[in-house]
């Protein structure tokens, strides 16, 4: 079986941006057993893209396509895979309903342009995606299934993971032999949490991994050929040695998590700390009605008068002494309030924003959930009011 690999967009291909995606997505599929043989980058150019596609799935089986499934004129991917499938594009009723309701639970007006989102190839499976307007979908072209996925690596990654890989597993006749469980944590080092895990004296079926893309540790419990009692136990002994430094599990998509136990309920975030990184991580999923970045946001007064309509406040400002200060408060159930302020030592110093926001993010996750607080090794933190 021959699987290839497509990344769509001028700026990969011109270097603007790096494409962690393709990265993640081969070693996601290693983990599988599988490898890539091929992996190509073409601009956007329409008539690039199905030139590539159409000689591709001449050779390949199965084809996994990032990028360029956007609402502007540049996106040009879904046409080029009619086109090169030799089938119109149909509009797909569902995600446009989807999107419909996306715009309107944010109270937005939605650009008439992103109707082209839901334009897909006649007989193409549409693939869900819970948190972005561009939905993606697979259709044979040629002799290779080809899946088609949008470039942003939050949308990207919990669709691979939710839909292609089980796809990949059922349809490629594939035992769940090799299994990958993900945790990703912050404020351990690597050379620690693998001395810990080390003496836990796990199955010879269970090799642990490690990854480490800053503020983020990813730790990988990998069992090959292992019993579900054996899997239960490894997984079990891991996240209790990570407990202190877990943020999440399986896929790190902390605005979708977030906006899944605040429900519809709208934010205003008054952001003096993140220079605005905290309201754009969570901004994909999360109701935020509306955003203030800078020292304005300090202002009693302000935060009061943005703050009438909605059902969330989170402040986040700057400490004198280099802390960060952190306040949530629930209007409709005030037990899920929090004040706390948290004192990181970066080592890293262009990632302190990163982590002051992925930290601030992690705390209400876990406030809202009714899961114990974060305790980074690398955090000076106090919990002013709180869990």
């Amino acid at each position: 079986m021959q699987l290839e690999i497509i990344s769509t967009g001028d700026e990969v291909i011109t270097g603007f941006i790096t494409d962690t995606n393709v990265s993640y997505l081969a070693q996601e599929l290693l983990s599988l057993g599988l490898q890539a043989r091929f992996r190509h980058t073409v601009g956007d150019k329409l008539e690039d893209i199905i030139k590539l596609l159409s000689e591709r799935s001449q050779e390949a089986d199965i084809i996994l396509v990032n990028g360029g499934l956007g609402p502007t004129t540049d996106d040009n991917t879904t046409q080029a895979a009619a086109q090169a499938a030799g089938v119109p594009q149909v509009l797909c009723e569902p995600w446009l309903a989807k999107i419909k309701a996306w715009h309107e639970a944010r109270q937005r007006i939605m650009p008439q342009n992103n109707i082209k989102q839901a334009m897909l190839p006649a007989g193409a499976t549409m693939i869900d995606n819970p948190r972005g307007t561009a939905c993606g979908f697979y259709l044979k072209i040629n002799r290779a299934m080809c899946f088609f996925t949008p470039g942003v690596p939050s949308e990207f990654k919990p669709m691979y993971q939710e839909s292609i890989r089980p796809w990949l597993m059922a349809h490629l006749g594939m035992s769940k032999a090799t299994q990958v469980k993900r945790f990703f944590c912050f404020g351990v080092s690597e050379s620690k949490i693998g001395l810990t895990l080390q003496g836990l004296n796990l199955p010879k079926s269970t090799v642990i991994g490690y990854r480490a893309a800053y503020p983020l540790l990813e730790i990988k419990v990998i069992t090959h050929g292992a019993t579900d009692e054996e899997r239960t136990v490894a997984i079990a002994k891991v996240k209790e040695n990570l407990r202190s430094y877990l943020i999440c599990e399986d896929n790190f998509a902390i605005d979708h998590s977030l906006s899944q136990v605040a429900g519809a309920g709208a934010w205003a975030i008054f952001d003096g700390a993140t220079a605005g990184i905290l309201p754009t991580m969570l901004s994909p999923t999360l109701n935020i009605k509306r955003a203030l970045v800078g020292t304005l946001q300090e202002d009693p007064a302000i935060i009061a008068a943005l703050s009438q309509d909605v059902r969330y406040v989170l402040t986040l400002k700057q400490g004198k002494s280099g802390d960060t200060i952190l306040q949530l408060n629930d209007k409709d159930e005030p037990q899920h309030n929090l004040c706390c302020r948290y004192q990181l030592n970066i080592t890293i110093k262009d990632k302190k924003k990163d982590a002051q926001a992925l930290v601030a993010a992690t705390l209400c996750l876990q406030q809202l959930s009714g899961q114990p607080l974060l305790r980074p090794d690398n955090a000076e933190m106090e919990i002013i009011n709180g869990k």
